[in-house]
């Protein structure tokens, strides 16, 4: 028998122009869906673009009569705040890397954070955990 027959009895169609429909079709619909799904992506990155305008545009709105409310209230007479004290700096810690931890501390906290003290933290790589210790002397003893 030079047919293959399927356990349904039916029998399988194994000429050219089947095989071609069959992979064409299948080849158009995955086509098709991956089009369907690149104007759904397009849609979807379209809308929250605008969104995303629309929230800088209220922003800027809102920065700019912040602003304009702060200059008022600059123009009116108010005493210079007392300048704040220095923090209290460990020995050896060098200016450069108080001031990177000031400006981080102020990017992330704003103006109204004080720093009052600089000091170093011990190493945990110089300071063992006690059951890390053991394991060592635990692995390392002489047979």
């Amino acid at each position: 028998m030079d047919t293959i027959t399927l356990a349904t009895g039916i029998i399988a169609d194994r000429s050219v122009t089947f095989t071609v429909t069959v992979i064409v079709a299948g080849i158009g619909i995955v086509l098709c869906t991956l089009l369907v799904l690149i104007g759904v992506f397009y849609a979807f990155g379209a809308v929250v673009s605008k969104s995303q305008a629309n929230a800088k545009k209220k922003e800027a709105k809102k920065m700019q009569s912040d602003m304009e409310a702060a200059l008022s209230k600059a123009s009116e007479s108010v005493p210079a705040p007392a300048p704040a004290s220095a923090p209290v700096i460990e020995e050896g810690i060098s200016g450069e890397v108080v001031a990177a931890i000031s400006a981080a501390v102020y990017a992330m906290e704003g103006g109204s954070a004080v720093i009052r003290s600089v000091s170093r933290k011990a190493s945990p790589v110089s300071t063992r955990n006690p059951w890390a210790q053991a394991a060592v002397v635990d692995n390392t003893r002489p047979f």
